[in-house]
């Protein structure tokens, strides 16, 4: 890509501006982002083929708009070459099968109002849904003031230094 002759770090993309976040980006549009091999200008297109991950942390950091097919393909490569961290970006609103239900619900579900069958399924489970420091304390916490029997030693150990 040939080097833009204003090469200053102000305007760049990665410091998006006010009237940015009313935009849209699509396929075609330049974004500049800064990830571990520095500073770099691509197209959106090119962001999702060559680094889909540093493209995701960047629309949620400066919570730029996207459209349905950029999304879509983001979605498609993140699921598909980066498991792991869709996965963990997910968290709680992965769907999962659980008891009680004829379909896979957002883990939120289960988690809000069944904890303590969330917790057992949880445990056994924890590759399947990402849950931040937060939400395992706050759950392991719950299922301690239900029922406290239920909670294994590592758990009850970490709400205790809390």
């Amino acid at each position: 890509m040939a080097e833009d002759s204003t090469n200053s770090n102000e305007g760049t993309s990665n410091q998006v501006s006010q009237s940015d976040y009313h935009r849209t980006y699509s396929m075609k549009d330049p974004l500049t982002i800064k990830n571990a091999e520095g500073e770099k200008t691509m197209l959106v297109t090119n962001w999702l083929s060559e680094d889909p991950v540093s493209f995701d942390i960047f629309r949620k950091e400066k919570k730029i708009n996207i459209d349905t097919e950029v999304f879509n393909i983001m979605v498609s490569k993140l699921r598909a070459f980066h498991p792991q961290y869709f996965s963990d970006a997910l968290g709680l609103k992965t769907k999962i099968k659980f008891k009680g239900h004829d379909y896979p619900v957002p883990a939120i579900v289960p988690y809000s109002n069944n904890p303590i069958e969330f917790y057992k399924w949880w445990c056994a489970n924890q590759l399947l849904v990402h849950m931040s420091f937060k939400e395992k304390v706050l759950l392991f916490e719950k299922v301690f003031n239900e029922k406290p029997d239920t909670l294994k030693k590592e758990h009850k150990q970490l709400i205790a230094k809390k």
